[in-house]
Formats: structure tokens, C-alpha cells, sequence
């Protein structure tokens, strides 16, 4: 943060601070690029690599850095996949993956309503087991009831970020229809600006706004994993291609616990992809790290309790009427044999 953004004055000690900060910062990109490049040279692309499109709905510690670090230290070309990593908002990721414009997507809520709504999809690995979300506000409400009758920002109805809003709220006696005005804002960072504009008293934040936003003076008055534990992200595929192309899911399946296992055992490295893929500064991408090492599946697996939450959350916002079980939605069966060694 500069004297421009946080309006103290600048000193001798604070720019060598920073200084020494920004020195720290530079040896850790150098020697992360360095790793990605020697892991290029250990697996470069082979001849016959299947060629393959993921999408991710944020730029995000849960649903991006695993599978890009996965992608970068040459965890995928080391199980012949070459994956092309793109970003596209939730809802309309799983659509993609419907027509086949993307091959695989990692979510979770939105890949859960889509199922509820009939959507062919199923989930095969869980990358993150519970949310990072935080539940940030203005300085002046210290608690989630003070925000009776105010506006909060939320994303869209029936997904992620919504249903853990309305667990928070519910928990602590507050009505989410009644009792509150919440607003569809978007993604992360348009909840962040609506925040920092005083345009909402509070919203759900995850990495790395939510650390920015306490950073900025914002006061954290729910931590969303408190309260719930959902999967935030995960490997999600059209359920035929479970079929149809059951290799190819066990090398992605592979190459994301690979990616996970290293995430876990490499924390200097780690935080330096924090560093320089999501632009956080080393204080929040260390506190980044240790939150997401915190939260992540042990083995890949998708908790049945947290799906079912948000089934039923999204049944009761489509009024759908007919019963949907997480045993229907997610497929375990791959992982399994990559668990067992085939």
C-alpha cells in the first residue's frame, strides 16, 4: 500500500521496508519462473499430448491455482494432457462444458444448480472442501445482526457464494428475504468495489479481496467455513465423458493431486505463484497459503454433506420438487482406481 492509497506520510523506515518487501517479493517471481521453466524442460509437450480446455470462474486461490500450478509444473504434460486454462464466469462455465467448448470446468455451486436443473454433470474430484468466504463489512458493524435492514452484496441466486450469505445470515436470526436487501453485484471483484464505495454495508469476499479488504480497514464479521463446509471447487465433467473417455479424466484426476500433494509440501514456491499469478503482495499470499493448505480436500474426495446443502438450496430456488441426492451427482469412481494405483 503506498502514502497515495493509505494516506500516512512517507519515512525512511517504512521505504526500506518496503523496499526489502518488494526485494523479497522479486527473488521469489525469479526463482518461481525459473521452477516453471525447468519443469517445462522435465515435461515438454509430447507428440501425442491430448489437447484439452478447463475453465475456471475466478482467478481465484480455490478454483485457479491448483490446476494452474498443475499445468505449469508440467503435472498434466507428465500424464499427456495439455491443458489450456481459461476464465469463464459461473453458470456460464457449465454451459460451455455442456456444448463442449470447454472439456472441464472446476466449480462447484454452479456446476450443483446446473445438476439440479437437469444438466447432465457430475462432480469427480474436490480440490477445496470448504469455503474461504468471509463476510467483510463496514468498520461501524461489528456483528452480523447489525445489518438488519441493510443492503448486502451477493452473487447470483442459488449459487456459491448466495447460499453461504443466507447460511450466515440464517444463523445468526436474520431473515435473508426479510430482513436484508441483497443485490446481485457479480464476481468477487465487483463485490469488493461496491464495498470499498459504500454502496453495500457488507458482502462475501474469498482471496485474495478478502485480505485486501482487511488490509483497508473492513471489519471481518463472519468466517463462511464456520458456519458450513461446501466444496468450493472441484473437477466437474459431463456425466457421459465419464464413459466415453474415463483415461483422460484420470489424468486430469492425476495431475490435480499431484498439484495439491505439492501445493501442501512446497510452501515457498507456492506463495511465489500467489505472488504472481493473483497479484497479492507476500503478507496476504502467505496468509493466502496457509488458508488454502487449510481448506483443501485430504484426497480428492467431495464431502456429501456440503453438496447436499447446496442441492437442497438450489431445489428450493428452482422450486424443483423432486428429490436429488449428492450420491447422484458425484462420481467417484475414477478416483477411486487413481487411489488404488490404476
Amino acid at each position: 500500500m503506498t502514502a497515495a492509497t493509505d494516506g500516512r506520510e512517507n519515512s525512511p523506515v517504512r521505504e526500506n521496508s518496503r523496499s526489502g518487501a518488494n526485494a523479497r517479493q522479486h527473488r521469489w517471481l525469479v526463482l518461481s519462473v525459473a521452477w516453471s521453466t525447468i519443469a517445462f524442460c522435465f515435461y515438454p509437450p509430447p507428440a501425442s499430448a491430448e489437447k484439452v480446455v478447463v475453465s475456471y470462474p475466478s482467478r481465484s486461490l480455490t478454483s485457479f491455482l491448483i490446476p494452474e500450478i498443475a499445468r505449469q509444473r508440467g503435472f498434466f504434460l507428465a500424464e499427456g494432457i495439455e491443458a489450456n486454462l481459461i476464465y469463464v464466469r459461473g453458470a456460464i462455465d457449465i454451459k460451455a462444458l455442456v456444448t463442449g467448448d470447454v472439456d472441464y470446468a472446476m466449480a462447484s455451486g454452479s456446476a450443483i444448480s446446473a445438476f439440479v436443473a437437469g444438466i447432465p454433470v457430475r462432480l469427480v474430484l474436490g480440490q477445496v472442501s470448504r469455503a474461504e468466504h468471509m463476510l467483510m463489512a463496514q468498520t461501524k458493524y461489528r456483528q452480523v445482526k447489525d445489518l438488519k435492514g441493510q443492503t448486502i452484496g451477493s452473487l447470483n441466486p442459488g449459487g456459491l457464494v448466495d447460499a453461504l450469505l443466507r447460511q450466515i445470515l440464517l444463523k445468526n436470526g436474520l431473515d435473508p428475504d426479510r430482513d436484508v436487501i441483497l443485490i446481485n453485484l457479480g464476481g468477487t471483484p465487483e463485490r469488493y468495489a461496491a464495498l470499498k464505495s459504500g454502496t453495500v454495508a457488507a458482502t462475501v469476499l474469498g482471496a485474495p479481496h478478502n485480505f485486501r479488504a482487511e488490509r483497508d480497514g473492513f471489519r471481518k464479521i463472519a468466517v463462511a467455513a464456520d458456519y458450513v463446509h461446501v466444496p468450493t471447487s472441484g473437477l466437474t465433467v459431463r456425466s457421459d465423458r465419464i464413459v466415453k473417455q474415463p483415461q483422460q479424466i484420470k489424468k486430469m484426476i492425476r495431475g490435480i493431486l499431484r498439484a495439491m500433494k505439492f501445493v501442501r509440501e512446497n510452501r515457498g514456491d507456492t506463495i511465489a505463484t500467489i505472488v504472481r499469478e493473483l497479484g497479492m503482495d507476500p503478507e496476504s499470499a502467505g496468509k493466502g497459503y496457509e488458508q488454502i493448505v487449510s481448506l483443501m480436500s485430504e484426497d480428492g474426495h467431495v464431502q456429501p454433506d456440503g453438496v447436499q446443502f447446496l442441492i437442497d438450496l438450489a431445489r428450493q430456488a428452482q422450486k424443483i420438487n423432486k428429490p436429488l441426492t449428492a450420491a447422484q451427482m458425484i462420481d467417484h469412481s475414477l478416483l477411486e482406481e487413481v487411489l488404488a494405483g490404476k
